[in-house]
Formats: C-alpha cells, structure tokens, sequence
C-alpha cells in the first residue's frame, strides 16, 4: 500500500466504527512530554539521469550525526471494545482488554551545529538541519486493569501495551546547499507501553513511553560536498530515526 493510502485506511476504519460506538469506551486525548533521538547516520544518494533510468552514480555518508531533543505535544482517539460495542452485537468478555487508537503528535527536528567525517571521502563537514516533524501512528491496543470497582468494572489502574503503524510527515533545511530543504513522508513504527489511571468514570491520567522507528528521505536538487554541480541531477538523503518519547497526558472517556 502506497504511503498516502495508510492515512486513507485509518480515516475510513474510523469513520465506519464511529456510529456504532454508543455503547462503547471511546475516549479522546492529549498529551506533552520530552522526546529524544539516537545518533543517525544519514546517507546522500547522488544520482545521474532522470526516471526511469536513473541510477546511484556515488554515495556519502555522515557518521554520528546528533539530534536535538524536542518537547512532543499530541492528540488521541480511542476505543476500546466491550461486549456490545461491534454494531450492537454482544462479543466476548475477553474482548474488552483490546482496542485501537489514532495518535496524532508534533515535534521540532533539528540537528546541532555540528562537525562530522564524510564517508568514503573522510573530509570534515559542518552540518546544522531546522526542521519538524508530524507522526500519525495507528496503534493496537492491549490492557489490563486492577482496583476494579462498581464505576470502573475494567479496574481503576490500567497497564497497557501499543503496536503499530506510523506516517512520518518531516519537514527539512539544510546548511549544505542552497535549495536542500523538503518536505517528505514515510512509513515507520510506533511501539508504546503506559500506565493510565481512572480518577473518575470519565476522566483519566496516564504516562507513557514510546518508541517510535522512523526511516527518512529527502529529495533534493543541488550541488553539495565535494560533487560539482554537471556531475550530478538529483541528491536523496536516506536516514533513519529512533526516537524515544516519555508522554504525560489526561483523557476525557465516553
């Protein structure tokens, strides 16, 4: 499935299993906390010639390159399911432990100014990237709840586990060149663990940790490096980021 069409298949799944929530818990969200990124490795892909016959004329590397850390902000929409929440049909009693979400988050991306070596080259390059990035992740759900009582029957404390798809929108600007700035998409995976506590039937707090796996690309037109402007017609950068996010946020449950 094409990028684009992720987001199409989230919109339509929700879209159809909204009406039929009624007698469901279906909640909405938000949430801040700090996010940090491991070292990447970004590579530049110079190409020659156009599409469909263009191929990889030379390669560079950048080793070790740092990422700022960012203040994460985010929404959520979620559901999970309960013995009469599928279309009015009674479904199992198991079933109320699983659920799915849309979370929605955005984030500054940027590099420090920094000095790094140039594969296969060893050459000294400074590089500094402005950017941001928006990620909307489609995640499965699985709880489990303790302190059960007659307002919360699935219990008070609910320990929970996220796995799923992620739709990495960034934006980039680059120091090296003079058009090397883009905005992409591309397809990652998000990985969350939490803690949500119910202080009232309709009101949750909760903390979480996530892991985000985030492959990269930016297409640009340019000359960098050492390459001289006719050696080359198109530049891709490829890298990828793991990003570590610890997330604080309050729920309003239906």
């Amino acid at each position: 499935m094409r990028k684009g069409g992720w987001f199409l298949a989230v919109i339509v799944a929700v879209a159809i299993l909204v009406p039929s929530l009624a007698h469901s818990e279906f909640y909405v969200g938000a949430y801040l906390g700090p996010s940090f990124g491991s070292n990447i490795d970004p590579t530049f892909e110079f190409y020659k010639n156009a599409e469909p016959e263009k191929y990889v004329w030379a390669t560079r590397t950048a080793r070790g390159v740092s990422v700022d850390p960012a203040l994460l902000v985010g929404g959520k929409i979620g559901y999970w399911f309960t013995k009469e929440s599928v279309f009015g049909h009674r479904m199992p009693s198991w079933l109320k432990y699983f659920g799915f979400e849309l979370d929605v988050s955005y984030q500054s991306l940027r590099w420090p100014h920094q000095e790094v070596t140039i594969e296969p080259t060893n050459i000294k390059q400074v590089l500094e990237m402005d950017g941001s990035a928006i990620t909307v992740a489609f995640l499965f759900l699985a709880r489990y709840g303790f302190y059960r009582d007659a307002e919360v029957p699935v219990g008070r404390l609910q320990p929970y586990l996220g796995i799923g798809p992620a739709i990495f929108v960034s934006t980039t600007h680059l120091n090296i060149g003079n058009d090397f700035r883009s905005t992409e998409a591309d397809l990652g995976l998000a990985v969350e663990t939490g803690l949500r506590y119910m202080i009232h039937p309709k009101i949750s707090l909760n903390v979480a940790f996530r892991y985000r796996y985030l492959p990269n690309h930016v297409d640009v037109d340019d000359r960098i490096l050492d390459l001289a402007p006719t050696t080359l017609s198109f530049i891709e950068m490829r890298s990828t980021y793991q990003m570590y996010d610890l997330m604080f946020g309050v729920a309003y449950h239906f």
